[in-house]
């Protein structure tokens, strides 16, 4: 660790002093002032605050740096003064740490170095009268000019972007920058208890008091809440599947989420009770999902599919078509679950669909009868040499339970696999499945128990699973 920065932590451990959080507004914005809940953009610079032991180490070092540089100066020296590089920094994200920033000058710099952050001239040395007043100048710039130490500056990318609010910045910026307009500048000077606390990061030392200027330039509208309906029972649903009913509150005009669909939508959730356990108009912009990738439960898979843009839907969702028997910290085991879902934007990316494989509708399928009970349904032709036994062959494959469950794919990996075939090292239903496939071919594979795990349980498949495979063959 350089000196500086050594000396900085024990500076900070050695004194109790503590500066008051404070906000100081010194250009005024336009609009209305933001609020909890609104995603915006911001400018920034962050400084390290030095106290006064820390600036009085700095002269020390500074005129120490200036004597050793006498016996080197000469009359030639240059006079003029230089301006400091721009820190180059990525601010804190929603972990709340500082990315990428620029480190500051270490101790050995020589005094000319540290000042020439200051814009300050420094005149050649020539005579040791010279030098001293050269000295005495230097230690005020310092005094004067480095005690804000700039460690990190968004204004050389983009701004940061964050929801206010929702902790994804230190508590110094919720509580300063609370209640600005766009086009607004204010300066934040933050203690370290609201800042990193005795956290050391990159460029900040533990315990580190900060200062701040913070630009708003950009605000998105605040988001109205959504409202748990007065009476659930009320709405007028429309049963879609078993466990899953659907009312839709508006009617929308534009493109449809089909399978494959990347679509952003604005969600909130509650339990039948009403309380919310999930919100994207919390977090101020939609949630962005892939429509038919099984990531979903299944009663937004089924629950969003031909939905239109500018729509607004209520899902009625049983626990199993939800999260069944497990429980997450704000929902409880076998919870039925209310949503209220807008429709935002529907897109469908080709190359994305083509990398996809969908939960087929077992009933549309042409099904053949393999060996020992295996059934299977070839969706896509292959050409060329065929799987063979004892050849090690290549697929793609996603695997389902009969509930629409996605348990594993390849795919989602984008590794494909590749095994002996014959050798064992895979379900039966696939040494049967796969033998004498052409490359390219793709197979769905309706997989009995007995030709797959059995009564067993193997990880997220229970024991006595009948298995549906998308299995693509890619060759040897």
């Amino acid at each position: 660790m350089p000196k500086l920065k050594i000396f900085l932590v024990l500076a900070l451990f050695c004194n109790l002093w503590a500066i008051p959080f404070n906000i100081e507004s010194v250009r005024d914005g336009q609009g209305d002032e933001i609020r909890k809940g609104q995603l915006i953009k911001v400018h920034f610079k962050g400084y390290l605050i030095l106290d006064s032991l820390q600036m009085e180490e700095m002269r020390k070092r500074a005129m120490e740096d200036s004597l050793a540089a006498l016996e080197f100066a000469t009359p030639e020296t240059s006079t003029d003064s230089v301006t400091a590089d721009s820190a180059k920094a990525a601010p804190a994200d929603t972990a709340k740490t500082a990315q990428d920033a620029t480190k500051p000058k270490d101790s050995k710099a020589t005094t000319a170095d540290v000042v020439k952050d200051s814009k300050v001239a420094v005149p050649a040395p020539t005579d040791s009268a010279t030098a001293a007043r050269n000295i005495a100048a230097t230690a005020d710039s310092i005094a004067r000019y480095k005690d804000k130490w700039l460690y990190a500056s968004s204004y050389d990318g983009e701004p940061l972007e964050f929801t206010l609010g929702m902790g994804q910045v230190i508590q110094g910026w919720e509580k300063g920058i609370l209640g600005m307009k766009v086009g607004e500048i204010r300066y934040l000077t933050v203690p370290a208890v609201m800042a990193y606390g005795d956290r050391s990061l990159e460029n900040i030392p533990p315990n580190s008091d900060l200062y701040f200027e913070v630009e708003l330039v950009h605000a998105d509208p605040p988001m109205e809440p959504d409202k748990f309906p007065q009476s659930v029972d009320a709405l007028k649903w429309k049963e879609i599947s078993k466990g899953l009913k659907a009312y839709d509150e508006k009617s929308g005009s534009g493109k449809p989420a089909v399978a494959g669909a990347t679509l952003k939508t604005h969600y909130t959730g509650w339990l039948l009770s009403g309380r919310k356990f999930g919100s994207s108009k919390d977090l101020g912009k939609p949630l962005e999902v892939v429509l038919g990738n099984g990531k979903l439960i299944k009663g937004w898979e089924q629950g969003l599919d031909g939905m239109r843009e500018g729509g607004v839907r209520w899902l009625r969702v049983a626990p199993a078509m939800g999260y069944g028997a497990t429980a997450y910290s704000m929902i409880p085991s076998n919870s039925t679950l209310i949503f209220r879902v807008e429709l935002v934007e529907s897109e469908v990316d080709s190359a994305v669909v083509e990398k996809m494989d969908f939960f087929p509708d077992t009933t549309t399928l042409v099904l053949e009868n393999g060996s020992e009970g295996l059934r299977y349904a070839i969706v896509k032709p292959g050409e060329g040499e065929p799987a063979k036994v004892g050849s090690k062959v290549r697929v793609h494959y996603t695997g389902w339970l009969t509930n629409g469950h996605k348990f594993d794919s390849s795919r989602d990996r984008d590794q494909e696999f590749s095994f002996p075939l014959g050798g064992g090292r895979v379900i039966r239903g696939w040494e049967l499945g796969v033998a004498g496939m052409l490359p390219g071919e793709k197979r769905i594979l309706i997989v009995p128990p007995g030709l797959g795990y059995g009564a067993r349980a193997a990880g997220p498949i229970p024991g006595g699973s009948t298995l549906i495979f998308a299995v693509e063959y890619l060759g040897e």
